[in-house]
């Protein structure tokens, strides 16, 4: 286990390398799962490529934030069942789900909404259709890298203080 401090540090440390990848390359929920896979020591391909399709609020429909979705898939890779097996006797489950539902509730709690378009709303006083091109263009000249930047630096922190609060982060 790792200290408070030592936790702290490291969420700090990864709330800036999400937001800093966002800005570079965006992609909100592989930057943020990105992140958190390089400081908790979850790197897997498989999954970053997985996150592609998140973005936007799943393949830009405005639902579910990429970012919070990115620090979720990250704690089921940290966390998570590694064998087929039932729900209701895994215990690697309920403990993904219980530290994932955490992280879930406390963004919420911090900013106040989880779906995408109601953070737009939050964020730049309007709710964009990331589909239109017309709109998508309009939304990344309102400056939407640097504001959803900060959101994945939000998710990642979240994620890391779940895992260090819960017991299930190791000296990384």
């Amino acid at each position: 286990m790792v200290s408070l401090t030592e936790a702290r540090e490291l969420a700090r440390r990864t709330a800036t390398l999400a937001e800093e990848l966002h800005r570079v390359y965006g992609g909100c929920a592989q930057m943020t799962l990105k992140a958190l896979q390089e400081a908790i020591g979850v790197e897997d391909r498989g999954s970053f490529k997985a996150a592609s399709a998140l973005s936007g609020g799943v393949a830009l429909a405005g639902e579910v934030c990429g970012a919070l979705l990115g620090a979720v898939m990250a704690i089921g890779l940290a966390l998570g069942r590694e064998k087929l097996e039932p729900t209701s006797g895994s215990a690697d489950y309920a403990r993904a789900m219980e530290v994932a539902g955490r992280v879930f509730d406390e963004f919420r709690k911090e900013l106040g909404a989880v779906r995408c378009r109601d953070l737009h709303l939050k964020l730049f006083g309007k709710v964009y259709d990331l589909r239109n091109p017309d709109e998508w263009r309009e939304f990344v000249e309102s400056g939407a890298r640097l504001k959803c930047s900060r959101l994945c630096s939000i998710a990642a922190r979240i994620a890391v203080e779940a895992l260090a609060s819960s017991g299930h982060l190791r000296g990384v």
